[in-house]
């Protein structure tokens, strides 16, 4: 009998979901040193720093907890960075920074997406 293709392994999915879990650190990480760098030492201020940094703030518990719908929320929020960073990037007066906060957010966003459908993936094919 041939194997359904829409049954993944459990193995596969728990390798793609451990590499998706450790890009999503290294993308949150790196936006807020980004904003921390950014706001507090080269041009910003401590008010823009609590405005970028707070809504990420709110979903780290769920992520510590490895919850799925913190994820989702998680995509939810970056899209207002990946909004804002692709406007700033096509205006030629704003630096480098705006770029590497349209990359980071736009790849934390599809780890993070990815992240969560194979959380779902995962948990269906133990039931």
């Amino acid at each position: 009998m041939a194997k359904n293709p829409k049954t993944l392994d459990p193995a596969a999915l728990t390798r793609k979901l451990e590499i998706a879990r450790k890009l999503n650190w290294v993308c949150y990480g790196g936006l807020l040193l980004l904003f921390a760098v950014w706001n507090l030492f080269l041009d910003g201020s401590l008010k823009w720093w609590l405005l970028q940094t707070i809504p990420l703030l709110l979903v780290l518990p769920g992520m510590l907890k490895q919850r799925q719908r913190s994820y989702l929320w998680l995509c939810f929020i970056l899209l207002l960075y990946i909004t804002a960073g692709i406007v700033d990037v096509m205006m030629p007066t704003r630096g480098w920074q705006h770029g590497v906060l349209t990359a980071l957010s736009l790849i934390l966003f599809a780890s993070a997406m990815m992240t969560s459908r194979w959380q779902v993936q995962l948990h269906n094919s133990k039931a």
